[in-house]
Formats: C-alpha cells, sequence, structure tokens
C-alpha cells in the first residue's frame, strides 16, 4: 500500500540511493578524466595560431570537466606539470565523491537512517515557508524591485497616441514608396531628440540611407481560365505571388501542374536543379503546390507560375513584391535577355477546378508528391487554358532610412556621476562604479520596423499592429526610462529600420545589426553587441499573454520571461525551432546569414492573424497590451542595462 511504501520501503531505498548517486559520481568524472586526457569531451572548441608558421593550439569552448585536461596529452611527457592542477581538482572531487558515498552506506549499516523523521509534515512546512519568504524578498528588495517600480512608469495610453501618429492618413500607412514613408521616419526621428536620445545616424543626423528594390503594382492583377465557369475575384480567388523575383508580365496557355520529388543541385550556381530544367520548357505555365516547389520552380524554364497558397488569407495579406528583374543586361554587349514571367497566389478551390479533367485534386497530387524520390519530376496536363496578367513597375534605387539613436552608458556621458536614481537604488551610486567602465562598451540594440508593403492598387492599410505598435512601444520604453533619470551601465541603440523590399538585391535582416553601427563614424569598433531586442505585433493579438522567440537562446529568453513574471504579464516562449548551428558574430560576417549576437523578438501570441491584412487597424489596438508588452519590455531592458549578471 501507499503507507507502506512511504513509511518501510522508501526511507531504505532513499539512504542507499543517496550513496549509490555519489559513488557513480566519483566513476564517472574518473571517466570523463580519462576521455578528454585522450581530446574527447563536451565542445569542439577552437583552434588558435599563437605563433606565425607554428602548430595550431586548440583549447575548449565549453566549461566543462573532460576539457580541463584536453590539451595536456600533447604534453605529458616533456611538461608533466602542465597537468597538475587539472588532476589534482579531478583527484579531490573523485575522492570526496567516494568518501562521502562511502560513509553513507556504512553509517546506514550501522546506525541506519530515519528519513521519517527528517521530512515530516513540521519540516516540510518550513522548508516552504522558507522558500516562499525568500522568493517574497528576492522579488521585492533590491535592484530588482527598484527596476520593477521604475517599470510601472509605462503608460499604455501614450504609446496608443503613438500608434495613432503613426497610422495617420498622412503618413499613408509608412508604405514603401510613398512620400509618408519618409515622413514617418522624420516625425520618429523628433521623437529621438524630444526623448534625449544622441544621433546614431550619418552625418551627425538620426538617419542612415539606403535604398530599396520592389515592384509597385499599378493595377489588380487578372486571371482568366477558359473553361466555361464564372470569373475569377482579384484579392478573393487570387493575389500576386511575392517571390525571388518580379511578379509583373504576361502569359497565356495550357496549365501544366509540376511534382518533384528532393532536387538535386547542378553545377552552376546553388539555384540550379538539372531535373527540373530537363523536364520544362520555357513556354510551360506552370502549377505548383507549394511555396517550397515555387521557390525552385522560378528559377526553372517557365513562361507563368501558379502558386497554391497554404493559407487563404494571404490572398487579403499586404505583400512587398520583389523588385529582382528577369531581363538581364549582358555585361560586355549590353544586350536584354530574359523576359518577365507572372506568378500568381491561387487557392486551393481554385487550383481543383484548373485539376478537374486530370481526376486528380490539391490533396492527391500532394499525397503523390510525397513519395517521389530524389530528381524524380511529374508533370500533368491539366488541358485547361488561362491567360494571367500582372501590371507593375519595378522601382529600383528608391530612398529608405533607417532611424537610429543612441544612449551611452554611464561612464560614456559627459558630466556623468551621481543621479536620483542611482542615490535611490539599494547601495547607493558607488555600488555599480566599479562595473561601469567595463561595461559601457557593451551594445543592447532595441529594434522595431516601422514601414509596411507599397499601397496596394484596390485599398490602403494602415499597419497599426504589424508594426506601428512595435515601434510605438519602444518610444514609450525610452520616454519612461529619460523619466525615471535611469543611468544604464551598458549602451543602448534604438533603431526603426525600414524592412521593405530588397536592399542591393536582398531582403533586409535585422539580426544583421552590424550594418546599423556603420551609419555612425566608431561605432563599429567601440561597441560589442551583446543583446538585440526585436519588437513587432504588440497590441493585438489571438493570445493571452506575451510570445517570446529567442531562437533558443536560454539566457534572453528566460530574462522576459522572468520579466514578465514579475510585472504580472503572462509570457511564454514562442514554439521557434531551436537553432544550435548560430555561431555569433563569425558566421554573421563570414555569410551574412544568422546573428551577429544572441537575439530575441517580443510580440503578443496571436499577433500573425491580422499581419498584412486591411483589418489591422488602430481600432484594434489594446491600450491594455501595449501596456503589459512595454512593463515587460522595460524591467527587462533595465535588467539588461545595469546587471553585471542576468
Amino acid at each position: 500500500t501507499t503507507r507502506m511504501m512511504v513509511a518501510h520501503v522508501l526511507p531504505i531505498l532513499l539512504a542507499a540511493l543517496i550513496s549509490l548517486a555519489a559513488l557513480e559520481m566519483g566513476a564517472v568524472l574518473m571517466l570523463l578524466g580519462e576521455l578528454g586526457f585522450v581530446g574527447i569531451f563536451i565542445g569542439g572548441g577552437a583552434f588558435a595560431e599563437l605563433d606565425v608558421g607554428a602548430t595550431l593550439y586548440h583549447y575548449s569552448d565549453v566549461p566543462e570537466w573532460g576539457s580541463l585536461l584536453s590539451g595536456a596529452r600533447l604534453y605529458a611527457r616533456s611538461y608533466p606539470w602542465l597537468a597538475i592542477y587539472p588532476a589534482l581538482a579531478f583527484f579531490i572531487a573523485i575522492v570526496g565523491f567516494n568518501l562521502f558515498g562511502e560513509g553513507i552506506r556504512r553509517m546506514i549499516e550501522t546506525v541506519g537512517v530515519g528519513f521519517g523523521k527528517l521530512f515530516n509534515r513540521y519540516t516540510l512546512s518550513l522548508a516552504l515557508g522558507g522558500l516562499l519568504i525568500f522568493g517574497w524578498a528576492r522579488a521585492n528588495t533590491g535592484s530588482i524591485a527598484y527596476y520593477r517600480q521604475q517599470a510601472r512608469a509605462f503608460d499604455g495610453q501614450l504609446a496608443l497616441a503613438q500608434v495613432g501618429q503613426l497610422t495617420a492618413p498622412e503618413f499613408q500607412g509608412r508604405s514603401l514608396g510613398t512620400e509618408g514613408m519618409g515622413d514617418s521616419a522624420d516625425w520618429i526621428a523628433q521623437q529621438f531628440e524630444s526623448l534625449g536620445l544622441f544621433n546614431g545616424g550619418e552625418n551627425a543626423t538620426y538617419f542612415q540611407n539606403r535604398t530599396r528594390e520592389f515592384t509597385q503594382i499599378n493595377s489588380p492583377a487578372q486571371l482568366g481560365i477558359w473553361d466555361g465557369d464564372p470569373a475569377l475575384t482579384y484579392r478573393t480567388d487570387f493575389v500576386e505571388y511575392p517571390g525571388y523575383f518580379s511578379a509583373v508580365g504576361e502569359a497565356s496557355g495550357q496549365v501544366r501542374a509540376l511534382l518533384t520529388g528532393t532536387l538535386s543541385r547542378g553545377s552552376f550556381g546553388a539555384r540550379s536543379r538539372p531535373a527540373l530544367e530537363r523536364a520544362l520548357g520555357k513556354d510551360d505555365l506552370l502549377l505548383v503546390l507549394s511555396e517550397d516547389v515555387a521557390s525552385v520552380a522560378e528559377f526553372a524554364p517557365h513562361s507563368g507560375l501558379l502558386v497554391v497558397a497554404s493559407d487563404p488569407e494571404d490572398m487579403q495579406r499586404h505583400y512587398t513584391i520583389s523588385g529582382r528583374d528577369l531581363i538581364v543586361s549582358n555585361y560586355l554587349t549590353g544586350e536584354l535577355t530574359g523576359k518577365h514571367t507572372p506568378a500568381l497566389w491561387i487557392t486551393e478551390e481554385i487550383a481543383n477546378r484548373l485539376l478537374q479533367g486530370t481526376g486528380e485534386t490539391v490533396a492527391s497530387l500532394r499525397r503523390q508528391q510525397t513519395s517521389l524520390g530524389t530528381d524524380e519530376v511529374t508533370v500533368i496536363d491539366t488541358g485547361v487554358d488561362v491567360s494571367m496578367t500582372v501590371d507593375g513597375t519595378i522601382v529600383d534605387q528608391f530612398p529608405a532610412r533607417h532611424v537610429i539613436g543612441y544612449l551611452p552608458g554611464v561612464s560614456g556621458r559627459a558630466g556623468s556621476g551621481d543621479t536620483s536614481f542611482d542615490k535611490d537604488l539599494p547601495g547607493g551610486s558607488a555600488q555599480g562604479r566599479s562595473v561601469d567602465q567595463a561595461l559601457d562598451n557593451k551594445l543592447i540594440v532595441v529594434m522595431a520596423q516601422y514601414d509596411s508593403a507599397p499601397i496596394p492598387p484596390d485599398e490602403a492599410h494602415e499597419a497599426a499592429n504589424f508594426n506601428a505598435s512595435g515601434v510605438a512601444v519602444m518610444l514609450e520604453a525610452i520616454r519612461a526610462m529619460q523619466a525615471s533619470e535611469y543611468q544604464p551601465y551598458r549602451s543602448y541603440l534604438f533603431v526603426a529600420y525600414a524592412g521593405e523590399g530588397q536592399d542591393g538585391g536582398e531582403p533586409i535582416r535585422p539580426g544583421d545589426v552590424r550594418k546599423f553601427l556603420q551609419a555612425h563614424v566608431g561605432f563599429t569598433s567601440a561597441f560589442e553587441v551583446e543583446g538585440v531586442i526585436l519588437l513587432q505585433g504588440l497590441g493585438d493579438g489571438s493570445g493571452d499573454g506575451l510570445e517570446i522567440a529567442a531562437g533558443g537562446n536560454q539566457r534572453l529568453s528566460s530574462l522576459f520571461d522572468t520579466s514578465a513574471g514579475r510585472m504580472g504579464v503572462k509570457a511564454g516562449p514562442a514554439n521557434d525551432a531551436v537553432d544550435i548551428s548560430i555561431v555569433f558574430e563569425d558566421r554573421a560576417l563570414q555569410t551574412g546569414e544568422g546573428q551577429e549576437a544572441p537575439m530575441v523578438t517580443l510580440s503578443w501570441a496571436g499577433w500573425q492573424e491580422t499581419a498584412r491584412l486591411p483589418g489591422d487597424t488602430l481600432a484594434t489596438i489594446s491600450a491594455d497590451k501595449l501596456e503589459q508588452a512595454g512593463e515587460a519590455l522595460l524591467l527587462g531592458m533595465m535588467v539588461m542595462g545595469r546587471e553585471n549578471t542576468y
């Protein structure tokens, strides 16, 4: 029975398990030491060239027991004393675990252990009470409690007013290609200046000048199916497809459904797929079943592309159409080659209408596609003729500006010294004087996209939640922080960036923050980016709390999860995959991928449901959601800015 297990069996087992666990720890440490000595340990480490032309030195980069002895094997004969200290650490730990385990075992055999006397209702109640008191004291005393008090200064109504300003008609939705986009950048710069931020842009301004390439859609696209059934409706049945290339052009002909297995890359470029190129012709008008297949079909011979949308809501969303032109000029002769090939998103219902004569459906073809092997391609003639037209203009070199403000750490400010914030902080102003010099070259980047997709030909948009809300929360967080006379030891860079279109033919990567540092002379060499906070979709969402996406970076994820909890805000991690391949800074510099520093994204759960839709308006924004998100953000920022460890 349960009573017998608790009163008689478990006390005996627990005592024996403690002894066995201690003995096993000693055995495991001995094994780790042996494996580490021969170079087998956790963490790959790195190689360093200590002397020019000398043998590369390998060192570990993970604080693990086995790595303590990993570098001693090569010098065991010539310099045997190199291993003395790590070996001594192993010896003491192993002997300690063995003595403890053996002592517990012998004590049990001679005098016995009465766990029932140690673990009863009184000791458990005392332990629980102690934990509660410790938790309360930790949350309500010290610097964290003071930060939390200051974070309460975030005002959701003021943030809502900022969203209202950014969605005003004169800013034209801050759409790429409009004057309103530039006007909104000017307004954000004025806010930065009024909030006391230093300029972090080019030529002593708040701006970093860039250019954008995109396609401006001039009139609604057209799609006709010549099967005698009713005509199709723009933005209900079809819409322009935001693929790798511009979607403009005209095409007509018989539709061919394309199914592919895993396709091998060719020898000429990463986009080349020889199996696809052999199966298709330049006059083929293709129907593909997913965006993944479309991403390779765009580079294969075809005259037009119909892509089955994975989400019917995509018919209503406003995306920026790529400005990459399929018509290119020969470098030597100047001769133009290539042609415009239109691309449209269509719903699954329209795709089934095209497939009606084949006896197949989108669902059945998707099942067939999953069974295809490597480099297997199936092309099905539907027997249905269609015509499609996408009327647009490729815009090149459109001026766009990032807005950058800078808040230096304490020792980086002229006339910095004791402030009311430091004096009021538990421990006094001298508490951090010894660490501010070491931390002000560390940089925390807080950023939010301020622009939106180009205005479509049929309707305007406000883009309130995505992403006027992110910019508004950032501005209000700055105001609340400055009003408290908060003095960070680390420096801050606040960025409202232009994120639509392509920059030099490449998409904008917010994680590559080094490009923002290049705007101000000296920033790149003066600062080490310690963390990046991205804000988006913070004013509306179907969920009941904050969503924290950190790509597997548990340090930042835990910080903002804890900060939200301390402010009484429900929060949780997003369902993002852990990216164990990210190597901060080195990978970003060499390939332009990954992140230069750990990055966390704060959003309201369910914000994607209205993103880029016409219904994303000021009326849907909640001041309460803005305030909850802002308080969690502000507390996390204050901890990051002053605490030596977090």
